[in-house]
């Protein structure tokens, strides 16, 4: 039962505790990042006891983890998305989503990628959620290659060559470093060109740019 609530505090309704601590520590984390979440501010802003938010989140650590996996399952979405009838749009685009991605969620991207915070390996789920997202660029290559339209390098050797890319780009954005967000999408499609121009097969595009 909630006792005194004020302004401040969220209207708790019993059974759905975890998923309100999640969406209350998503709003503190967007507003304020990572540091700013605790879990006995967010039971109090609830109006629950610490030892019943406890109960679902063994610690702030945990409650983390669940929200950085929330974030690759999102991205992951927005990846699956992109059309994959022209394989080199769909490189550019998933490379251009990803950015466009850090750029909507940047304190939520720095604690996906952030492994001081999560390390690798302390959270199984996170893993795999990361391991998803990073699939759909996987696979993305992989039809590329199997047209003649990147070069029959090792898979995961072009793969990390492109996370890389996007990744640094996008770092370096939320972190104030490029142009302002009317130029970054053009910056973003320039800088995956570059990688795609540079890896064609033979240094040229296939006569057909499509799938099979």
């Amino acid at each position: 039962m909630v006792r005194n609530q004020t302004p401040s505090k969220v209207t708790y309704h019993h059974g759905d505790l975890p998923q309100q601590a999640h969406q209350l520590a998503l709003k503190t984390l967007r507003e304020h990042g990572d540091a700013a979440i605790s879990l006995r501010a967010l039971a109090k802003q609830i109006g629950v006891s610490a030892p019943a938010l406890y109960r679902h989140f063994v610690d702030r650590e945990s409650l983390l983890a669940e929200l950085a996996v929330s974030g690759f399952e999102t991205l992951q979405e927005r990846l699956l998305a992109v059309d994959q009838s022209s394989p080199r749009r769909a490189l550019i685009d998933i490379g251009l989503v990803y950015v466009s991605f850090a750029q909507d969620e940047p304190y939520l991207y720095r604690l996906m990628f952030g492994g001081r915070v999560l390390p690798k390996g302390d959270h199984p789920r996170l893993d795999q959620a990361g391991k998803g997202a990073f699939q759909v660029l996987e696979d993305t290559i992989a039809r590329a290659q199997k047209v003649g339209y990147v070069k029959p390098v090792p898979l995961p050797l072009m793969t990390a060559a492109a996370w890389s890319l996007v990744h640094g780009l996008s770092q370096l954005t939320i972190d104030g470093h490029l142009p302002g967000p009317e130029v970054e999408p053009h910056l973003a499609e320039g800088v995956v060109t570059l990688l795609l121009d540079g890896s064609l097969a033979n240094n040229e595009q296939p006569d057909k740019d499509t799938t099979s």
